[in-house]
């Protein structure tokens, strides 16, 4: 009786183990992926094609992951909870997800931004906001980042229509490719120049300069960026800032509200707002054939589908399946030799077989036959 008990107590004990211990999605993700993570302090990376990038030449400014610290989020008045989409409570079929609409391209980036967020340990939140009276929709953002990063080191929004095309990349390096140091308040990607009507300069601001896209914004933690986040928010009062008004509902309404006002007054260093390269975070292959564009940026890093929201889906698609692609691939490569049997190590072994066959004794008719 004692000795059943043991049994069953000890039985108890490993599957009572083992439910404790069952690793999250989280740690599942971070596990699978981690013999393809590229390291946060590497000098460079080398992408699927070949194509090398490096860090700044004073970097890297971070060596470690910041994990939870870093929030990836995505802030949107549009919910995906239509048929087959992602907050519906049916299962979700992605062969047949639209890539027209909003819902399937919404359902694709956040899917993609949350696997990248899951992979390297990030805080992901998809905040849905309502609309604010008397400005377009768009206006959310400021005012989120500004409720959300007191409680995170970094917030990182990233627009519906982009996507994260190396999911092996941490932020982190992408810091130190940027120039995002311990000093960076708030990092946006120069937008994509355009022409039209014979005007090559649409997208400047009336400096001359190339307005910041707000499809990607990266905010640090410091006090500094909580006062420019406040001046953001409430430039269309106009309090500060006469003439902001008009971007109320105006294109490109924060955007433009943003390059003509906030980036000139909260960049003392030069170095307090970092300009993201528009060729790593807008963009995407293909953006450069369209005549009205005059920057064939190609989102190296992050694609941003401004003027083709139907491909989300796509580079979504291409972002997962080379990740898995990889990580498969190295599991094959690094096992070679358990995987992979050459035929003339199969020929050899039917050898041996057949020569130690050779060697056995017929006894079959007995003794003094």
């Amino acid at each position: 009786m004692s000795s059943l008990y043991n049994v069953t107590n000890t039985a108890g004990a490993l599957l009572h183990h083992a439910l404790i211990n069952k690793p999250t999605i989280r740690e599942a993700f971070q596990t699978l992926y981690d013999v393809i993570k590229h390291p946060v302090g590497a000098d460079s990376y080398t992408d699927a094609s070949g194509q090398v990038f490096q860090i700044k030449e004073d970097g890297p400014y971070w060596t470690e992951s910041l994990k939870e610290q870093i929030l990836i989020v995505d802030i949107d008045t549009r919910v995906p909870q239509g048929e087959n989409e992602l907050w519906n409570k049916g299962r979700m079929n992605w062969e047949t997800l639209k890539d027209q609409g909003d819902g399937g391209m919404i359902s694709a980036s956040q899917m993609n931004h949350f696997l990248y967020a899951q992979i390297h340990g990030y805080d992901y939140r998809f905040f849905h906001a309502h609309e604010m009276e008397g400005l377009h929709n768009t206006w959310v953002k400021p005012h989120v980042l500004y409720n959300l990063l007191s409680s995170y080191k970094f917030v990182i929004f990233v627009d519906a229509d982009a996507t994260f095309q190396h999911l092996e990349v941490p932020f982190e390096w992408m810091f130190n490719r940027w120039g995002i140091t311990r000093e960076t308040s708030i990092a946006m990607p120069v937008d994509v120049r355009q022409m039209m009507g014979g005007n090559n300069h649409i997208g400047e601001d009336e400096r001359g300069n190339m307005e910041q896209n707000t499809g990607v914004v990266v905010a640090q933690a410091l006090p500094h960026t909580f006062e420019l986040l406040k001046a953001w928010k409430e430039c269309p009062q106009e309090t500060k800032y006469p003439g902001c008004g008009r971007w109320k509902q105006e294109w490109a309404h924060e955007q433009r509200a943003f390059s003509l006002y906030i980036r000139y007054d909260f960049n003392p260093n030069g170095t307090n707002i970092v300009d993201i390269p528009c060729d790593n975070a807008m963009g995407f292959p293909g953006l450069g054939d369209n005549s009205c564009i005059a920057d064939d940026c190609k989102g190296q890093f992050i694609r941003h589908h401004t003027i083709a929201k139907s491909m989300t889906k796509r580079s979504t698609e291409i972002a997962m399946l080379q990740s898995i692609t990889d990580v498969a691939r190295k599991e094959l490569m690094r096992n070679k030799n358990t995987y992979l049997i050459e035929e003339t190590k199969l020929e050899r072994l039917r050898e041996l077989d057949q020569a130690a066959g050779s060697l056995v004794v017929d006894t079959s008719a007995g003794p003094g036959a």
